[in-house]
């Protein structure tokens, strides 16, 4: 339970993490490439964030493992 719990924690930091390079980007980067490369590494971890998020963890197998 509490790995999942860690699993969303993360992707909700990575999508806070991408609001606030993007708030970065806009407001206090004034030169053009260093804009855009903050700018994707925003859209870049808001996505990954957005998708860690919305996975589905499956629960745990009960199924006997074969040692064979």
């Amino acid at each position: 339970m509490k790995s999942k719990l860690k699993i969303r924690a993360t992707g909700l930091g990575l999508m806070i993490l991408g609001g606030i390079l993007f708030v970065v980007a806009v407001r206090l980067i004034s030169s053009e490439w260093p804009q855009i490369f903050v700018g994707l590494a925003s859209i870049l971890s808001s996505a990954m964030g957005f998708g860690i998020l919305l996975m589905p963890i499956d629960p745990p197998s009960t199924a006997p493992q074969k040692n064979d």
